[in-house]
């Protein structure tokens, strides 16, 4: 874990690691920094201020000029007598110019980052513990965006926005081969890939190195597999019901040749594993909302369906998003939780739908215009109340965009077996948990 855009590496669902870079389901692009303030009765700039924030993000959020980020902190500022900095980096830096500042002392108060990374900055004390804060609000949002933001009990952050992975389907390529519905099981998604496999056409798309590995995770939840145990000490990705996915997801491309062989190059961006799709040569994917905005700006004649993905022994997709947390080097933590719970408020929604498209984390959203009146948003909404979120461990960036990324390329560029491949890379996590 993710995001849009060109250039968009993951969200989510993005993934990301403090000491490797990773998908942050953000799109890059460049630095920005806007100063946000409100007069005080005394005019002139700071004058009569309460305190003043600082706010990093990725620029997919923060973007340039007048962003609807910019924009509410902006309202914020006006109407509590604050000033608020909004700075803003390519998302794949986010996270190095986070950890650097704070270990040097500095950085911002607070910070908007993919749920993925909180575990690590969180037990590396670089984010404050707000459990308490959001014990009395935490049944305001979905559970598994709670989850994500906990490590050993302690919760670090409050989540903003949330999404998971979904089944997209090409109406007209379904059609032209006589399948009137899309997938509902392991057994229909091969047996239509197949079908609409043929030429220069295919009927799946899979992505190389962490897109792969990351995309893996639904498919051993579907099989009734775990990631870690329930310890979250050892890796349980290779049990039996762990072996039996892998070998599946591997074979779309390694003996039903279902998957374009292009996919291989899939290592920079989720544009590269939308392409395929958004051109019709792909029939289906796995993506989350993310992928939503650039298929309509790509290719706004497209006619596709987003449908809960295909089950096995059941239902399962994973969770991914973004939250936001208070840093060690917040000056005044009381003023910068008084700008989170504000902004993660419901009266703030608005700020997710209208300016990103994106769905808030927040329970109340279900039964919402934004979401019952868009049949894809309606899915990704539905399956957010039960959507599971990744392994809350500080190791956890290490394991999915190194560990399980190596592995999975080199099942796909055939120099290991899948078994093999996946045993050796439950003996490598098990290091990385245990610390070596």
């Amino acid at each position: 874990m993710h995001e849009q855009g060109t250039g968009a590496k993951d969200p989510g669902f993005t993934q990301g690691r403090l000491s490797r870079r990773g998908v942050l389901f953000a799109a890059g692009g460049i630095a920005a920094t806007a100063v946000l303030a409100a007069c005080g009765d005394n005019g002139g700039m700071g004058a009569g201020k309460k305190g003043s924030l600082t706010l990093w993000a990725s620029t997919t959020f923060a973007g340039v000029g007048n962003s609807a980020l910019r924009k509410a902190a902006s309202d914020y500022a006006a109407k509590n007598g604050v000033s608020v900095t909004v700075q803003g980096f390519p998302a794949n830096d986010l996270i190095d110019k986070v950890t650097t500042a704070l270990t040097g002392g500095g950085g911002p108060d607070i910070v908007l980052v993919d749920v993925s990374q909180v575990p690590q900055l969180g037990a590396s004390k670089m984010l404050v513990d707000l459990t308490s804060r959001i014990k009395p609000i935490s049944s305001q949002f979905f559970a598994g965006n709670i989850a994500a933001a906990t490590v050993n009990g302690a919760t670090y952050a409050v989540p903003y926005d949330t999404n998971n992975v979904a089944l997209l389907w090409n109406k007209k390529m379904f059609g032209k081969a006589g399948i009137t519905a899309p997938p509902t099981t392991w057994d229909d998604l091969l047996a239509a890939a197949r079908q609409l496999t043929g030429g220069k056409q295919y009927g799946y798309m899979l992505g190389a190195k962490g897109y792969g590995s990351f995309l893996f995770w639904p498919w051993l939840l579907q099989n009734g597999g775990q990631i870690l145990d329930s310890s979250g000490t050892k890796a349980a990705f290779n049990s039996p019901e762990g072996v039996e996915a892998w070998n599946f997801y591997a074979n779309l491309y390694l003996t039903q040749k279902v998957v374009p062989p292009t996919f291989l190059g899939v290592t920079d961006s989720w544009d590269q594993y939308i392409q395929p799709f958004m051109t019709e040569r792909v029939a289906m994917m796995a993506i989350g909302d993310w992928g939503i905005a650039p298929l309509a700006k790509g290719n706004p004649g497209l006619e596709y369906g987003v449908v809960p993905l295909p089950k096995h022994k059941q239902s399962a997709t994973l969770l991914g998003g973004n939250s936001i947390g208070i840093t060690s080097a917040a000056k005044d933590p009381d003023l910068a939780w008084g700008f989170i719970s504000w902004l993660t408020g419901a009266a703030q929604e608005k700020v997710l739908q209208d300016g990103y498209k994106r769905i808030p984390a927040r329970t109340d959203v279900t039964g919402s215009a934004f979401v019952t009146g868009d049949p894809a948003r309606k899915v990704f909404a539905e399956q957010a109340t039960t959507a599971k979120s990744r392994p809350s461990v500080p190791t956890w960036g290490d394991i999915e965009w190194g560990v399980m990324a190596d592995a999975w390329d080199l099942v796909i560029q055939k120099k290991k077996a899948p078994e093999k491949a996946l045993a050796d890379a439950a003996a490598a996590a098990a290091k990385k948990l245990s610390g070596k």
